[in-house]
């Protein structure tokens, strides 16, 4: 699989809740990085860690992400959408626009920056 093959799959299985074969995809080492302002923010490397991020993030919100389209530069991957779902507790509905910024090396996933809108995020959270 190319690099947009493999962030494509990675949608599949994020939006399916399978966490093991979307880590599958994945480096050994992989980075994950997303804003500490929120509660699962931070930057996690390798499974053990990167698995800490979902588990944050996981029991706080339900929620799909629909890419409109991706912009391939170099071993970078930048997938422009929307993360939609609810915030568990507070029961509150969010659409985010977010921007992915994938990295592909050697057929495996070796970083992902996430952003989206965290001021929308923050007032489905509270």
């Amino acid at each position: 699989m190319n690099s947009l093959e493999i962030v494509k799959q990675a949608y599949i299985y994020l939006n399916e809740k399978d966490i093991p074969r979307y880590f599958s995809l994945m480096s050994p080492d992989v980075e994950f990085y997303q804003t500490e302002e929120l509660p699962w923010g931070g930057r996690y490397r390798g499974f053990d860690e990167s698995k800490v991020f979902f588990s944050k993030f996981s029991p706080l919100i339900d929620s799909e992400v629909e890419i409109s389209y991706y912009i391939q530069a170099g071993d970078k991957t930048v997938a422009i959408g929307k993360t939609s779902g609810v915030a568990k507790r507070t029961g509150k509905q969010f659409s985010c626009n977010l921007a992915h910024i994938w990295t592909v090396q050697e057929e495996k996933i070796v970083r992902l920056e996430v952003y989206i809108d965290t001021d929308v995020m923050k007032a489905a959270l509270i």
